[in-house]
């Protein structure tokens, strides 16, 4: 089972460097990978180009995402920019 990266609760202009740092270590040397973005309850447009950049820089240089959980707040967000958030879509 992959190992999964969870996202903070908070993830706005403040976090997302740090996070940013960290998730790019969690990607570095991995042939697949999970997200979990499920207890992130709060999220601006930083945060919203951090999740994008995530998913899509994964499937950029060829990582498996095995899964992406997540809650209302994500979906809706990313929904209303046209953005998918389905694992499938490395399939």
């Amino acid at each position: 089972m992959t190992e999964c990266f969870k996202f903070p609760a908070e993830l706005t202009i403040y976090e997302v460097q740090e996070t940013f740092n960290e998730v790019k270590s969690y990607i570095t040397d991995k042939e697949s990978v999970s997200f979990d973005f499920s207890e992130t309850t709060e999220v601006d447009s930083a945060g919203l180009q951090l999740i994008i950049w995530v998913v899509y820089h994964s499937q950029k240089i060829g990582l498996k995402i095995d899964t992406i959980s997540t809650n209302e707040l994500i979906e809706k967000r990313c929904e209303k920019l046209g953005v998918g958030m389905s694992a499938s879509q490395n399939d």
